[in-house]
């Protein structure tokens, strides 16, 4: 993944035991969009499995896998600096927040080619598309300086290609900025179409006020509005994102943002505090 933006957020703390309690870990998992359907979890201090009911103090690493919704595969990821107080329990919650990538195998009109073509939905559900969304491009395996041209091309997102085993990079244009969301390793079989999905698992954005001459919506991490000093002003040191036209219906990652209006093109500037995207939903900035 190339300047996607995907995240893990990690929040530990302790409570007193109570009764006969022992020193435990526990850990709570949860996505924002379509992802996983179940995790497992191992603790590891000194280079040994620990069991998280028995966790004596100390700091450890948890490992946490999660399978797929998707078949087949799974997310991995090592949480560092676990810690545990004597007559304290730890409590680990974790929220994922990823891209979904579905692949669709179906058999091919040309046998002696494989043939493939690239989607991108905003969350599970969304009918909205964007001609800059999912654009392919091949390259040989491990080399990215220079794409392959395919045997037959019908369109940015589609074509058909000898068989082999390729790298493969799907485009998405969003905010002035190219994400890039890489398949290492895909082998491609003749007479197979392969139908390669991203669900990026976000939420929608509208400026949906009252001002006409409102341009931009520029986005900033909840809390920046109450530490700028002065009038409302923008910081391109903290700028999140920026989307223009306002008016019009933009994908955003999940999340709490302070939103900058940028009113007659700069002339003018207010703040929208906590604007809170979800996955699957539309927010409107008023």
């Amino acid at each position: 993944m190339e300047r996607d933006w995907t995240h893990e957020w990690i929040q530990q703390r302790q409570d007193p035991v109570s009764g006969n309690e022992s020193t435990s870990v526990t850990v709570s998992v949860r996505t924002m969009g379509d992802l996983i359907q179940s995790s497992v979890f191992k603790l590891t201090g000194g280079g040994k499995d620990v069991k998280m009911k028995e966790a004596s103090p100390g700091t450890y690493d948890l490992k946490i896998t999660s399978k797929l919704t998707g078949k087949p595969g799974s997310i991995s990821f090592d949480v560092k600096g676990i810690v545990v107080k004597p007559k304290m329990k730890t409590s680990v919650t974790v929220t994922i927040y990823n891209y979904q990538i579905n692949i669709e195998e179906t058999p091919g009109a040309n046998k002696s080619l494989a043939s493939y073509e690239t989607l991108v939905s905003r969350f599970k559900g969304s009918t909205e598309t964007n001609v800059k969304w999912g654009t392919t491009s091949i390259y040989a395996k491990g080399a990215h300086d220079k794409s392959l041209k395919p045997n037959e091309s019908t369109g940015d997102n589609n074509g058909k290609i000898n068989p082999g085993t390729y790298d493969l990079a799907m485009t998405i244009e969003s905010c002035g900025t190219s994400q890039k969301v890489w398949l290492e390793n895909f082998a491609m079989k003749p007479g197979i179409n392969y139908k390669i999905t991203a669900n990026l698992n976000a939420g929608e954005l509208v400026y949906a006020g009252t001002q006409r001459d409102v341009k931009k919506l520029q986005m900033y991490p909840a809390g920046t509005a109450d530490r700028q000093q002065g009038g409302a002003k923008p910081d391109k040191a903290l700028e999140i994102s920026c989307y223009e036209p306002a008016t019009t219906k933009f994908a955003c990652p999940p999340g709490s943002y302070d939103v900058l209006l940028n009113i007659s093109n700069g002339s003018k500037y207010e703040w929208r505090k906590n604007i809170i995207v979800r996955t699957g939903m539309r927010s409107d900035v008023k």
